[in-house]
Parts: C-alpha cells; sequence; structure tokens
C-alpha cells in the first residue's frame, strides 16, 4: 500500500489515525503507484496541499461527498496534465509535424543554409543535406553527403548530431568543417573552434569509439575498415576557404586534391595509381580548369590528357 508522509496541525491520535487511513486508503483506490515517478520527469506532487484539503472536509471521520467528488476530479486533472507533460513531444508532432526537407549543391555551386535554431551550414558542389524544418526534443539532428562548413548556434540542452554514413559527429556548439562524399574512401573533420565528438563503429561491431578533437585538429575516419587512420593539427583557416570560393590546397593527397577538383568544375580526373601518394600545395583560385591541370601536371612531373571530355593524369611521380 503506498504511504504518504503528512504534515499537520496538532490533533489525538485517534483522529490522527482515523484521518490517515481514510487519505491512505483513498490514494491506494487512484492506485497512484502505476503512475511513472514524478522526479523522473521533473513534475513535483504536493502531498502537503492535498492533504490539507481533504482533512479541512473531514467531519467525524468521513469525507463530504461533494469535496470527495471535487478531489477525485482535481486527481484526473492532474494525472492528465503530467501525461501531456511526459507525452509533450508526441502531443506536438501530432498538432504541429515536422517536415523533413533536402537541400543540394550542384557540382561547382556554393549554398548557403540557416537552420531553424540558427545553424549556418554552407554545402560544397555535389554535397546534399537532409534537416527537419523545427528542431525538437534533446537533439538536433541532420544528415550529410558530401563537404559542408557548419557554424552550429549553441544550445546547452539540445546536441547537435550530423549523421554522415558510418559516422556521427555531436557538437553543443561549434564551427568545423565535414568531408564525407559517398564516393570518397574516407570521412574527415577539421574543427575550427569549440569541441567536436566523432563517433564511429569499433571494428569488433557493437561498441563505438569517440574521438573528440579542438580548435586546428583533423580526425581521418577510413569507411572501408570502420577505424581512424589518424588525428592531427591542421591550418583549418586554408581548408575551409573554400567557403568563400577559393581552391587552396596545402599539403593535401593527390586523390583528395582530385576530387575536390572533380565537384569544383564538375569533371572527372582519372590518376595513374603511381601518382597517388603525392601531396600537393598550390593555390588554383580564380584558375580555369586548364590551368589547374596544367599546374598539377608539372607538380607530378608529368602531364594532363584530356579524355572523353575529361582528364587523365599520368606522371613519374613526386
Amino acid at each position: 500500500m503506498r504511504k504518504f508522509n503528512f504534515r499537520r496541525k496538532q490533533v489525538s491520535a485517534k483522529d490522527q489515525s482515523l484521518q490517515e487511513e481514510i487519505v491512505n486508503r483513498y490514494f491506494d483506490d487512484l492506485d497512484l503507484g502505476k503512475l511513472p515517478e514524478a522526479n523522473d520527469h521533473g513534475v513535483e506532487f504536493n502531498s502537503d496541499k492535498v492533504y490539507g484539503r481533504i482533512t479541512a472536509q473531514i467531519d467525524g471521520g468521513k469525507i463530504k461527498t461533494f469535496k470527495k467528488q471535487w478531489l477525485v476530479a482535481a486527481s484526473l486533472l492532474a494525472g492528465l496534465c503530467l501525461s501531456a507533460y511526459i507525452y509533450r513531444n508526441n502531443i506536438l508532432d501530432y498538432v504541429s509535424p515536422i517536415t523533413t526537407r533536402q537541400i543540394a549543391a550542384a557540382n561547382g555551386k556554393i549554398v548557403n543554409i540557416t537552420l531553424a535554431d540558427g545553424t549556418k551550414i554552407w554545402l560544397n558542389g555535389g554535397s546534399k543535406l537532409t534537416y527537419p524544418d523545427k528542431f525538437r526534443g534533446d537533439r538536433r539532428e541532420i544528415t550529410l553527403a558530401g563537404e559542408a562548413f557548419l557554424d552550429v548556434a549553441h544550445d546547452d540542452h539540445q546536441s547537435f548530431i550530423i549523421h554522415t554514413g558510418a559516422v556521427r559527429t555531436q557538437v553543443l556548439g561549434t564551427s568545423f568543417n565535414i568531408k564525407a562524399y559517398p564516393e570518397d574512401h574516407f570521412v574527415k573533420v577539421d574543427v575550427l573552434s569549440g569541441k567536436v565528438g566523432v563517433i564511429a563503429a569499433a571494428n569488433n561491431a557493437k561498441k563505438s569509439q569517440t574521438v573528440f578533437l579542438t580548435p586546428a585538429q583533423e580526425v581521418i575516419f577510413n569507411k572501408d575498415n570502420n577505424q581512424v587512420v589518424k588525428t592531427q593539427m591542421v591550418d583549418v583557416d586554408i581548408l575551409v576557404r573554400w567557403k568563400n570560393g577559393d581552391l587552396v590546397f596545402k599539403r593535401m593527397p593527390l586523390p583528395e586534391v582530385i576530387s575536390t577538383i572533380e565537384h569544383r568544375f564538375n569533371v572527372k580526373v582519372d590518376v595513374d595509381i603511381n601518382l597517388v601518394r603525392c601531396s600537393i600545395t598550390a593555390d588554383l583560385t580564380n584558375k580555369s580548369l586548364e590551368t589547374v591541370m596544367k599546374v598539377l601536371s608539372k607538380i607530378v612531373k608529368g602531364k594532363a590528357i584530356q579524355d572523353k571530355g575529361g582528364y587523365r593524369l599520368k606522371g613519374k611521380g613526386c
């Protein structure tokens, strides 16, 4: 039987026992034990106030009929309010449904968008973003395929989660870059400000490993074997200059440079296998595709051959 402790005015032991018996029998009839615990949902049941209202109407150990009916109604109302609080998000979803939206940046284009919470996102060419028109609950979640720079609005009560295939990036409020094109073998996260947690499925199945990054840090995740390749310090300012239309590389692996060029110029570029270990440092901002390919061919000590509307990069290696 559910018991309640009460603070009250001084009464005789006999009257006190009788009053407690009546009140506890009343609460037993309501079967409050089946209700969720108040503390779990931030709702407090004030037993002192309820007791005071009940005992004020007690006459000879009996609750007046009209007052008992009122108390039952009040209890039902309290139950409804508690249920409404617990399932408030479900109710809101019914009254005001969340709409999922999608935006894409064509190759050679950069698209800027501001989400409902104030988060600003720049989408690089060939990228696609899926997001809700409003955020509800304790998480803000979006899905990205491609590359994006995010300036996330800070919210201590709603973490921000970006899904990119097998990798999940989670923050409260910060700015960082994610590169996760579906055709690439890697996911790369670079942090400009704040702190970012990158979570990937571990190699041995259900457990996860989280890599935390702070400003100027980068993590590279290999999608082929579900493992973190490395974390390192980087020049983030250069890495995110693409959102301003710049095309700058600093010690970047040639395959990643080629991926960037393909999305920037909407062209296909094949590379000889012996060139994949080459590292590129160059500022190619505002340069034509023809000039870009000429510069790359000099760096790899080879030549760029036009082939079926695209290019093939050949050379001795670096």
